[in-house]
This record gives C-alpha cells, sequence and structure tokens, in this order.
C-alpha cells in the first residue's frame, strides 16, 4: 500500500513544474519511486506445466498438468478463475472443456462427467480426464484469471503408439 501512496504523492508532486529548482535531487527519487510503482504493480502469479506433452491410451485416465506460482505474501484467492478449452486443428477456435471458480465448477458437451480439477492443493489447476477417446487428443489451454491478472499454458495430449507383432 505504501508504494501506491508514494505513486500518488510523486505524480502529483512530478505535476508542480518548479520543483526541479527547489529539489534538484527530486528526478533520482522520481526514478526510484517510479521503479517502485512498476514492481508493485507487475505480475502476482504465472501458469506453468509440469510437462508439455502427456501420452495415454484410448479409454485411459490422463491429468494435464497446469500449476499456478504466486507471491508467497499474497493470501489466497476465492475469486480464482480456472478455464481449460481445446484447440481446435486450425488454432482458430476453443472448445470450452471445464470451469472453475471457488466451488462453482462446469463441464461441457462431450467433456461432461469426465473431466475435474485434480485439486491436490489450490495451486493446482491440472485437469484429470477420464475414458479417453480419440476425438480428445490434441493441444489443451489452461487459463488462470485472478483479478486482473491472468496467465495461460498449453497442454499437448497425445495417442500412445501401440504396436502389434
Amino acid at each position: 500500500m505504501i508504494p501506491v501512496l508514494i505513486c500518488a504523492l510523486v505524480s502529483l508532486s512530478v505535476a508542480e513544474t518548479n520543483l526541479d529548482i527547489l529539489y534538484p535531487e527530486l528526478d533520482i527519487l522520481v526514478a526510484i519511486t517510479i521503479n517502485l510503482c512498476f514492481a508493485e504493480n507487475g505480475p502476482k502469479f504465472n501458469v506453468m506445466p509440469e510437462q508439455a506433452k502427456v501420452v495415454t491410451r484410448r479409454g485411459g485416465n490422463v491429468t494435464l498438468p497446469c500449476l499456478i506460482q504466486r507471491e508467497q505474501q499474497l493470501p489466497p484467492s476465492r475469486k480464482m478463475r480456472i478455464k481449460w478449452t481445446k484447440l481446435t486443428s486450425d488454432y482458430l477456435k476453443e472448445v470450452d472443456v471445464f470451469v472453475a471458480m471457488g466451488y462453482h465448477k462446469r463441464s461441457y458437451g462431450t467433456f461432461q462427467g469426465r473431466v475435474q480439477l485434480q485439486g491436490t492443493s489450490p495451486m493446482d489447476a491440472s485437469l484429470v480426464m477420464t475414458d479417453v477417446t480419440l476425438d480428445d487428443y490434441g493441444r489443451y489451454k489452461c487459463e488462470v484469471i485472478d483479478g486482473l491478472e491472468d496467465d495461460t499454458v498449453v497442454v499437448s495430449l497425445e495417442l500412445e503408439e501401440m504396436y502389434l507383432c
């Protein structure tokens, strides 16, 4: 909160044109404060996969990894929204798979009843999919939205090659 207050005060102070004459060291203070303002308003979290490619077989179960990393001093967010979509082969469209926000959860289309969050921790947005079909193979996007912050990661689900002897 203090850096925000300093940002507001410096913004008001910089508007005064005679300050550079009265306080020649103000340029240094403004530069330091501007850096504090940008650090304060920078990204608070990011999303990352444990692996970018997951391989499974038809009829099996699979977990598409998506882990959230937040600054430790931030309290857990109850309004964090997690959305999983499947990217079409031409990347022009996204098909809704699963959305969760707090206790509210919804799966869509052919994914209904087959997908859920792994939920091993509040920072785990990994998607568990059961009874994988041929139509399930492709690329999936995990998007996490927390207030004005958001981040995404793409995970590829591939078919395990089976060799017949």
